[in-house]
């Protein structure tokens, strides 16, 4: 693949080449949703504020073909494509918003609100053509909500990862070139807004060193259109056992106190409650969770660089399995991964009822992830040694796979821990060998149609992007676990010979951050080249920052849903 004259550039040059607009147009996405029409607002080309102020928007055409996939308190706005686009943003207008446009260059700046950008594609693979997602998703809405939406000629800015409080951690490892090794920090919102004029979520645009923030600039708007997007809210609450949308009701988390060493695993441990969850972190220079824009932030920088940190959010209290209903988990979390930095979902609990959690809904045995946890001498991620299902997404394999003999970019590896065993003797890799080779871990990379079919498409590769969120459905029975992605089944994998024996499940709500100056050296190995993964390599290359919303846990679901097909499942030996 022919490589992009931006990804082949210095750091330092990075931003000066996209403020010139000398480097090559990227490309538009081709992969995206279907979605209903959007409905138009009044003026779409020149919307008003909500107030009904007249704002100074700079001429640009009308922007026509807008599909919308609205939440609860979320949209998705797909967007047509473009010429000459390097971004869309989409954004609110509320009364207080200003409008500062040049009409001789037709650039613009909208201050006062909070602009959603959509970025640019990732890849676990060689970096080529820039790609430019046609999604955008918005947060935080209540009611129809006008949405102003803009084609521009410019990658939004990378503004720094917002935190709840600024902090900045040092980067001093010897594994990195010198000029690497300069401190980073997170900035709280209304330090973004300072500097940008409004807060901006997603902007991809590199600064002039590694990890550094982009320059504030004025875009020029190649087209624009408002809609009215009226979101899922106002319906009946989701029924289930457990559920938190993130709304304004939300009580902020706060620190309980720290955490000792756990049985020499990890360190830096802390733990944070609010009245719906219980909140670890293990391993971090940087831990950070904090409630906003109807969601959940978490944000977490591996100690030194160095060892395996982790975030975990936990509903402070326990769910019941079954042999023939399902536990219904689902979320919506970014499923871009590495091998280093991923989400992470586990269901762990004692053998003897009431000994998961304590009176106040917090953890009686400490939940520790360990580096290489699932190879098969992979350490339990309970102390205590309990029953555990573990599923996360990885990076995918170098190698090619059928039926289309390219490599896949990600996969989804699901792990039962049988309970009370030695040290390093609980793994159990019940995902099917894709590969049929033993130097490729058991995982789905491809969708497969029970143990003999053919291999279909990737299971999770048209989700490697940074925005928007994926919205994930696991259904776990004691024997069996069916995953969907956006509600399509793409995996179904029974273990009978594995079955779950906990009496009671804790469920965590995970994220992972594993030695990230090693990830950043290896993203571009020639062996195994991800250089496609530029928003890790440039923008957040030693700290990670995911958002989570709409997370549920429903008990005794006696039915999957009506698509389901059985004859898909893999059932493991």
């Amino acid at each position: 693949m022919k490589r992009h004259l931006f990804h082949a550039c210095p750091v330092a040059l990075l931003t000066l080449l996209s403020l010139s607009g000398c480097e090559p147009l990227p490309e538009q996405d081709s992969v995206v949703p279907d979605g209903a029409d959007a409905v138009l607002a009044a003026n779409p080309a020149a919307p008003t504020g909500e107030g009904g102020t007249t704002l100074k928007w700079v001429g640009a055409p009308l922007m026509e073909g807008v599909k919308v996939i609205v939440n609860r308190d979320s949209a998705v706005l797909i967007v047509p494509a473009i010429d000459g686009a390097r971004d869309y943003r989409a954004f609110r207008v509320p009364e207080d918003t200003r409008v500062a446009s040049n009409f001789l260059f037709g650039t613009e700046e909208v201050m006062g609100t909070v602009i959603h950008c959509a970025g640019n594609r990732q890849h676990n693979d060689v970096a080529g053509p820039l790609t430019v997602m046609r999604q955008v998703e918005v947060t935080g809405l209540q009611g129809p909500t006008q949405i102003v939406i803009e084609a521009v000629d410019r990658p939004c800015p990378f503004t720094g990862v917002q935190g709840s409080e600024h902090r900045t951690v040092p980067v001093s490892i010897r594994e990195l070139p010198l000029n690497d090794q300069h401190p980073f920090s997170v900035f709280t919102g209304d330090e973004i807004r300072g500097t940008y004029g409004s807060l901006i979520v997603n902007g991809h645009g590199p600064g002039s060193m590694l990890g550094v923030p982009s320059p504030r600039v004025a875009p020029k708007v190649l087209a624009r259109t408002a809609v009215i997007v009226t979101p899922t809210a106002a319906q009946p609450p989701l029924t289930g056992t457990f559920f938190d949308s993130f709304g304004d009701d939300a009580d902020q988390p706060q620190v309980v106190r720290d955490l000792p060493d756990s049985g020499g695993r990890s360190q830096a441990g802390q733990l944070s409650t609010n009245s719906k969850w219980a909140f670890y972190t293990w391993g971090a220079d940087l831990s950070q969770f904090f409630i906003e824009r109807g969601e959940l932030h978490s944000v977490l920088a591996d100690w030194g660089q160095d060892i395996f940190s982790s975030n975990v959010a936990i509903p402070r209290r326990t769910f019941s399995l079954s042999d023939s209903s399902y536990l219904h988990l689902h979320y919506e979390v970014a499923s871009n991964a590495t091998a280093r930095r991923y989400w992470w979902m586990f269901v762990c609990g004692s053998d003897a009822p009431g000994e998961t959690l304590d009176a106040n809904g917090l953890l009686r045995a400490q939940i520790v992830q360990t580096p290489f946890f699932y190879d098969a001498d992979g350490r339990n991620p309970s102390l205590a040694g309990w029953n555990c299902l573990q599923v996360f997404p990885l990076d995918g394999s170098p190698m090619e796979l059928g039926p289309t003999g390219t490599r896949s970019e990600s996969d989804l590896r699901i792990i039962v821990n049988a309970a009370n065993r030695a040290e390093r003797d609980s793994v159990r890799h019940v995902s099917p060998s894709q590969y049929r080779d033993s130097l490729v871990a058991k995982s789905w990379y491809r969708q497969q149609h029970g143990n003999g079919g053919p291999l279909g498409k990737p299971v999770l590769d048209d989700q490697m992007m940074v925005s928007p969120r994926t919205r994930m459905d696991l259904f776990i029975r004691r024997d069996r676990v069916v995953a969907y992605v956006n509600g399509e089944q793409r995996v179904c994998n029974d273990f009978p010979n594995d079955r779950l024996t906990m009496a009671e499940g804790a469920v965590g709500f995970s994220q992972v951050l594993y030695h990230s100056a090693a990830e950043h050296l290896e993203l571009r190995e020639s062996f195994d080249d991800r250089s496609g993964q530029l928003y890790y390599l440039y923008n957040t290359p030693f700290v990670d920052s995911r958002t989570w919303d709409n997370l549920g846990v429903e008990e005794d679901v006696a039915a999957l849903p009506p698509s389901f097909d059985a004859s898909a499942c893999y059932v493991s030996p």
